[in-house]
């Protein structure tokens, strides 16, 4: 596939009546033409390294002080390494258990304000919502408290359970035959429950909660911002990267809002195994690289029903359109969603997808990625007995195919030609199937961590996405899925 020029200045963005959300001062700054100097691979190389050699090590050993309660056997037999008992920082024990009864509490104050039968006010909200954004952040701050012990002893950056393979097969092996019945929406659907909302200059904010369908059983979380005039807007559903928690932290910069400016509703799907999901024994996205390939199945088939089910829900509120969106591992997320919509009523499916920093193979990744190789996960499937070929053997369960799921005029996909984690190549064998016009395709000369944060400057696949959103009409879309339901998978012909 030719690669395609580097994309030019958009149009300058038309004011509109909503003002948009206030930058911080890290958002404006991302903003600005500095931003050209820090968005290069010299970034993504430090980056890398520093999750992998230092954020993941040291949340590893969050992870195990918050599940040890101050228990220095505890912390020793849940960090997964074999650590000498004088090596064990008590207070930094001490610290996180109190950081962490602390956020309990303000969880539960959340919790009442937000969800109570009664209207609690806007201040008792903002209180509320405030108190909670604090000790999240000071409880996921609390990973520092073990880097001199990360700096003497070498810490693991995942506690690894490889599953065997029979038991792998067991659990999806049957559903090869019925890949719609892996992916069904729950029937009857689940109630999707909606918070009090905080009422802002620009619109308001919420959150959305329900029963997730996955093997979990847990509860689903939603985080949307949207306009004043809702009944009008289209919608983005947005799925984040893995381990990215910016809910959990406060002043968190996020580009994306600044589509609610232009009319647009933007949802956060919280992914499984993160924030308000985050599972006792593991940090937030852990389990998702410790038990592949099992972890991956899991995570992408329950994040993928839950876009749906809020898809739905996008519905109820407004006739325009929906878009399923997200980076790195939300990409992932996304696409898979639209490719296997077709199965579901209309209303649960895109009309726009909207791809950052994107692959064709998920079983690739957890042997060809950068992070995989950075923390050891190809060693572990190796001597988990995993290999390539019964890596691939589950494939469907977790890859878009090579037919578009949606029009190619209705996806947009954002590259970076020095990306590693997800790799370039992948990303663009997927645009070259599916036939994407060059204008949705944005080729860009950085890496996998420096292509969303050029996005705060060069806002073209912003703009592009909300050109699509805001058309009135879904052009052939019962056409589209017909021919999608009748397609050999291995076509490189888009309908």
């Amino acid at each position: 596939m030719s690669a395609p020029a580097a994309p030019t200045a958009g149009q300058p963005t038309p004011a509109h009546p909503t003002p948009p959300i206030s930058k911080g001062r890290l958002e404006a700054l991302l903003a600005s033409p500095l931003a050209t100097l820090v968005a290069r691979p010299w970034l993504d190389w430090l980056i890398l390294r520093l999750v992998t050699r230092l954020y993941m090590p040291l949340s590893r050993a969050w992870a195990a002080a918050l599940d040890s309660d101050g228990s220095v056997e505890r912390f020793r037999m849940e960090i997964g390494c074999d650590l000498p008992e004088r090596a064990v920082p008590t207070r930094a024990l001490a610290k996180v258990a109190a950081l962490k009864a602390d956020f309990k509490a303000a969880d539960a104050a959340w919790l009442e304000a937000f969800f109570g039968k009664n209207e609690p006010g806007q201040a008792a909200l903002l209180e509320a919502e405030g108190r909670w954004r604090r000790s999240s952040h000071r409880l996921m701050n609390a990973r520092w408290k073990f880097l001199s012990l990360a700096l003497r002893h070498k810490l693991p950056a995942a506690r690894y359970h490889i599953p065997a393979i029979d038991e792998v097969e067991a659990a999806y092996g049957p559903l090869r035959a019925d890949l719609d019945k892996a992916f069904a929406l729950p029937a009857p659907l689940p109630k999707i429950e909606r918070s009090h909302a905080i009422e802002r200059e620009w619109g308001r904010e919420y959150w959305l909660r329900f029963a997730s369908p996955g093997p979990d059983r847990d509860q689903a979380w939603a985080h949307v911002f949207e306009p004043r005039a809702a009944e009008h807007a289209p919608s983005v559903i947005h799925g984040h990267g893995l381990s990215v928690e910016i809910e959990a932290y406060e002043d968190m910069v996020d580009d994306l809002l600044q589509l609610v400016a232009r009319g647009i509703r933007v949802i956060r799907l919280e992914a499984p195994w993160h924030v308000r999901r985050r599972q006792q024994g593991w940090y937030g996205g852990e389990r998702f690289i410790a038990t592949q390939p099992l972890g991956a199945l899991e995570l992408l088939t329950t994040a993928a029903r839950e876009m749906g089910i809020v898809a739905g829900w996008c519905r109820q509120q407004s006739a325009r359109r929906v878009a399923f969106g997200g980076a790195s591992m939300g990409a992932l997320t996304a696409q898979l969603a639209a490719a296997r919509a077709r199965a579901w009523p209309e209303r649960h499916r895109p009309d726009v997808l909207f791809l950052i920093t994107t692959s064709d193979s998920v079983a690739a990744l957890a042997v060809e990625s950068s992070i995989s190789h950075g923390v050891g996960l190809p060693q572990a499937l190796h001597h988990g007995g995993w290999g390539d070929a019964n890596l691939g053997a589950f494939a469907a369960f977790t890859d878009p195919g090579l037919v578009a799921p949606l029009p190619p005029s209705n996806i947009i996909m954002a590259l970076g030609r020095a990306d590693d984690v997800t790799p370039c190549r992948r990303g663009a064998s997927l645009a070259e199937h599916w036939n994407l016009p060059g204008r949705n395709l944005f080729l860009y000369d950085r890496g996998h961590f420096t292509v969303p944060i050029g996005m705060f400057r060069d806002r073209e696949p912003l703009e592009r996405l909300v050109e699509r959103l805001q058309r009135k009409t879904t052009v052939g879309l019962r056409e589209i899925q017909l021919k999608l339901a009748t397609a050999p998978q291995q076509s490189t012909k888009t309908p």
